[in-house]
């Protein structure tokens, strides 16, 4: 298994070097913890709001338990509410608060001006439930017209670890550009789009292991995976997918304003 890169923003060259070699480079600590609480608070808001009882109830409730109370319920009452945090004036905080674009810039040589996003979601995983995890995937086979992409993603309610849930990266796959995929959809709705992988590349896969405030930094060619949730309680974490229109040929708004129909 090779070892996980992890740079700090702002190191010049070394960072870049290692976004072009490995497929991704991880900023520390990037994200502060009142604007991720934020984030947090947003997403439980409007998990007490929807589902079969009422928000009053659940006003001290932490997000972990509101999770499990409403996929109990319904898997979309979670999945709408992981959705709504691309309208939340939060998401727009943590972005901007951040040096993020910085490093995102640094790493890929990108242009700010260049850069647009697409709406920031959470992906919940659930203990011991693998049934909403991701097999070996490239996040530009859902955007295939996109042809320079960059995804930042960090924890947002605890660390990520091998054993309790994370995502695991295969470091220099990015370098073939884009695979063929292979779509289908588990449990008839989850869209799941599959890339081939090599014999024995997954032998150098890296496990992304992030504290609150960390981000890793991906490009949209890098071949990807959910690694199970074995801990008790949800883990959580947000998702940006961001496109470079520096070389479209044209810039069509509604590519930019939805996430991937998972």
């Amino acid at each position: 298994m090779e070892t996980q890169v992890r740079s700090v923003k702002g190191v010049g060259g070394d960072f870049s070097q290692s976004y072009a070699r490995h497929g991704y480079v991880i900023s520390n600590q990037v994200f502060s913890a009142p604007v991720l609480e934020a984030l947090r608070s947003s997403f439980q808001s409007v998990l007490a709001k929807n589902g079969h009882e009422s928000s009053q109830r659940h006003d001290q409730r932490t997000e972990e338990d509101l999770i499990l109370t409403r996929e109990h319920e319904a898997h979309s009452l979670v999945y709408n509410a992981s959705q709504s945090i691309g309208s939340s004036a939060v998401a727009y905080q943590l972005l901007g608060k951040s040096g993020i674009f910085d490093a995102i810039t640094e790493a890929t040589g990108f242009e700010l001006r260049h850069l647009h996003l697409t709406p920031m979601y959470l992906i919940v995983q659930l203990p011991n439930d693998e049934r909403f995890d991701y097999v070996w995937h490239q996040d530009r086979a859902y955007y295939p017209w996109a042809h320079d992409m960059v995804t930042i993603w960090f924890p947002v309610n605890r660390a990520t670890m091998r054993d309790t849930g994370t995502i695991s990266i295969i470091p220099g796959s990015h370098h073939g550009g884009l695979r063929s995929t292979d779509t289908s959809f588990r449990h008839g709705f989850f869209r799941q789009m599959a890339s081939p992988i090599d014999l024995g590349e997954a032998n150098d896969e890296s496990f992304i292991e992030l504290d609150p405030g960390d981000c890793c930094i991906m490009h949209g060619d890098t071949v990807h995976r959910s690694v199970a949730n074995r801990a008790s309680s949800p883990r959580v974490a947000g998702v940006v997918r961001l496109i470079n229109i520096g070389n479209l040929a044209s810039y069509e708004r509604e590519r930019f304003y939805c996430v991937h129909k998972s």
